[in-house]
């Protein structure tokens, strides 16, 4: 405290100090170091977001109606600071849809269009790279489950491996940060309606995840960056547990459901490398998951959220990934 005093004397303000303090701006280790109840560092989340450095990839278009056939104008790429500031466009095209933005493990690259593009986060230099939309943690390759089973393919080369057989095809969203899970949503299996499911990468039998006690439509779940943790749209918010395959269930059974108010409702996350943080698209309560809405960001620790993209413009579900701070 006899330290922060004189900081206030001087009329330097906390969101100044944090930027200056070494323990905020993020670190993008790998392997990852998680901490999503950790408590909050600066009161602001929006100040202690700027704080951080972190970046976001995101992909926006102003706030329209669908036209009569259902269609929302096309979407584009943008870089933006974690705290909403500096918004930079990075791909112009009108009459071509650009989305679902997937970072790197090691922070290098970011892929979009489910795989199809691949960019370099520092130069931002982008090529054709046919790949898929799930990372292996070692950044190197691509992975999908495909008609035939599970396929690698090769960042460099554009090698696909032979498929790995499957007990039945899934669409896989997330990878463990160990390499031997892959995470997906299963629709009408083992009597439930709506399933969070894990199968081993190298191929093998499928297990359930518990449902959420509400039993609402439940989907896009996705590992913390560490493996530790998941988060998934539970139907009415956003939910946390812990993942341990050693465990009968996968997980100890306890769950944190933030706030839906705050929320709204169907949201989708992206953790941030800290796991501090996730990333989601603000859907109203009474709304539909068809609705392109605000992507957001909310604090796991005390639900706290942040409006990221600008005003009168909107993105839809996965159309936001996490970037590390720029080099200084």
């Amino acid at each position: 405290m006899r330290w922060f005093l004189p900081l206030l004397v001087l009329g330097i303000s906390a969101a100044a100090w944090a930027e200056e303090a070494p323990s905020l701006r993020a670190k993008w280790e790998v392997p990852a170091k998680c901490d999503p109840f950790g408590e909050p560092r600066v009161k602001d989340l929006k100040e202690e977001l700027a704080a951080t450095g972190y970046r976001l990839v995101i992909a926006i278009h102003p706030e329209k109606p669908p036209d009569p056939k259902g269609a929302y104008p096309p979407r584009d790429l943008y870089l933006i600071n974690a705290d909403g500031s500096g918004l930079k466009q990075l791909t112009d095209t009108p009459d071509k849809d650009e989305r679902t933005p997937r970072t790197s493990p090691d922070g290098s690259m970011f892929t979009y269009n489910f795989g199809d593009f691949l960019v370099d986060a520092k130069t931002l230099k982008t090529r054709r790279l046919d790949g898929f939309y799930v990372w292996t943690p070692d950044s190197k390759r691509t992975v999908a489950c495909e008609k035939r089973g599970i396929v690698y393919k090769g960042v460099e080369t554009g090698k696909a491996t032979e498929p790995i057989k499957v007990e039945r095809r899934v669409s896989v969203v997330d990878l463990s940060p160990d390499g031997k899970w892959l995470i997906f949503e299963i629709r009408d299996y083992l009597g439930c309606k709506y399933t969070i499911d894990v199968m081993p990468s190298e191929g093998g039998p499928i297990r359930k995840l518990p449902n959420h006690p509400e039993k609402k439509g439940e989907c896009h779940p996705a590992f913390s960056p560490d493996g530790k943790w998941m988060c998934w749209n539970a139907g009415n918010s956003l939910a946390v547990r812990k993942f341990d395959p050693s465990l009968p269930d996968a997980t100890d059974g306890k769950i944190v459901t933030l706030p839906p108010e705050a929320m709204g409702q169907d949201p989708c996350g992206r953790w941030s490398h800290c796991g501090r943080y996730i990333a989601y698209v603000r859907i109203p309560p009474k709304g539909s998951w068809r609705v392109h809405s605000p992507l957001c960001i909310v604090r796991v620790a005390d639900g706290a959220t942040s409006t990221v993209s600008p005003p009168g413009w909107v993105g839809h579900h996965w159309d936001y990934d996490w970037l590390p701070p720029e080099e200084k």
